[in-house]
């Protein structure tokens, strides 16, 4: 390896870093609290930052030729391990392609482009993104689109690349350059990188209103879910919902809010409860409540599980779940529509000896959901976007040096 390095320095020069530090930095993904994933971390070669595309073809060039992963990355906020060398690789950090942010009926930008940046240059239009993450302030748009799936405005629009979310994207490989478009794009989003590297894309917009934080409390878990039945009659109106238990969010609110037995939080234009300033709320959402709790929480021996439950599934799962293990175990769900069904994005967080008890009980309801797996496969739950993939891998990257062992054949 060592004479390898030394060919990267040549090749790459200063363009090719590695200090110490940055080593570190990048052989690790800073928000993963996985304690499963955090082990399988490798020691990277070095870090490469290309100022526009043409050095992107360069090391790919490179990398394929010497046979050396290559894994993209944005801004590291991944909590589920896409960002994680499982290699010895060289990184490819893209946030320096962050020179396109244009609006015309949709938003067209490269890769680097800060999903703040987005929101911020889009609602001075009156506009913004139909669904993004709750790592907003930090996240780029080309790591959003390559490895995540829901967000803010998946109660109205389900994943981020459904209903013509990512209208178009241009991604390059070792084998050249792919515009992809309608449901092509499919073969790039929640790939992780696998299929390619993203250099543009085009994503669809919505008109930006002023949604207020409204909180219904109630003592019985039923309740939760005749509310949410209720609700799912009026999405257009609705930005999101999140439902946390008394622990959850009395844990995250501290003395700010005062917590029911059920807490269901709608963001929303119209009035459904009590308006309450929760700007804590985006600590709360999706993936950002993995890191929140392992902060917050005094489990000892701290761990996770997620589910995407049905409704009916959600009622019996954690009425279950709550009445044999109580305030042991923290739950938080995302409510969002897929395929025209209303899912709990359920998380249930507890001391890793409860997870038996827990597994248990969800053997018979839970749809499958592997939290803690590196794989792609063990995500997408839609066999034809996980068929697309694998196509796409083989056309643009034949030798598997992009990002290798998330995507199995």
């Amino acid at each position: 390896m060592e004479s390898l390095v030394k060919e990267l320095e040549k090749e790459f020069g200063s363009r090719f870093v590695t200090k110490r530090e940055i080593i570190d930095q990048y052989s690790s993904s800073p928000y993963l609290v996985s304690p499963i994933l955090s082990k399988m971390g490798k020691r990277i070669l070095g870090v490469v930052i290309p100022e526009d595309v043409e050095e992107i073809k360069h090391v790919l060039e490179f990398c394929d030729l010497n046979k050396v992963p290559l894994l993209a990355r944005g801004a590291g906020t991944s909590t589920i391990g896409q960002v994680l060398p499982i290699t010895q690789s060289i990184v490819l950090d893209i946030q320096k392609l962050n020179k396109t942010l244009e609006y015309d009926k949709t938003l067209k930008i490269s890769p680097g482009v800060k999903v703040l940046s987005a929101l911020n240059y889009l609602r001075k239009r009156g506009k913004e993104l139909q669904v993004y993450p709750s790592s907003f302030y930090i996240s780029t748009l080309g790591g959003y689109i390559a490895g995540g799936d829901v967000g803010i405005g998946s109660f109205q629009y389900g994943y981020h690349f459904h209903n013509d979310g990512v209208k178009a994207v241009k991604v390059m490989g070792t084998t050249g350059s792919l515009n992809l478009v309608g449901d092509k794009t499919l073969a790039v989003s929640q790939a992780a990188g696998t299929t390619g590297i993203i250099t543009e894309a085009e994503l669809s917009v919505i008109d930006y209103e002023d949604w207020k934080d409204q909180l219904i409390r109630t003592e019985d878990i039923g309740e939760v879910v005749k509310l949410l039945k209720v609700l799912e009659k009026d999405k257009q109106s609705i930005r999101r919902i999140t439902v946390e238990d008394r622990e959850t969010l009395s844990l995250v609110a501290k003395d700010r809010v005062f917590a029911g037995k059920w807490n269901v939080i709608v963001s929303s234009t119209k009035s459904y409860g009590e308006e309450v300033e929760m700007k804590f709320l985006d600590e709360l959402a999706f993936a950002a409540v993995y890191v929140t709790m392992s902060k917050l929480t005094g489990f000892s021996d701290y761990f996770y599980e997620v589910r995407l439950l049905s409704l009916e599934s959600f009622l019996r799962v954690v009425g279950q779940v709550k009445d044999i293990l109580g305030p042991k175990v923290l739950i938080h769900g995302d409510v969002m529509t897929l395929r025209g069904e209303t899912i709990v994005y359920t998380v249930f967080i507890s001391d890793r000896s409860n997870f038996e008890i827990i597994d248990s009980i969800m053997l018979k309801e839970g749809i499958p959901f592997e939290i803690h797996s590196l794989v792609v496969n063990d995500r997408v739950d839609e066999e034809y976007r996980l068929e697309l993939m694998k196509k796409y891998k083989k056309i643009i990257d034949p030798h598997n040096i992009l990002n290798p062992g998330k995507l199995r054949e």
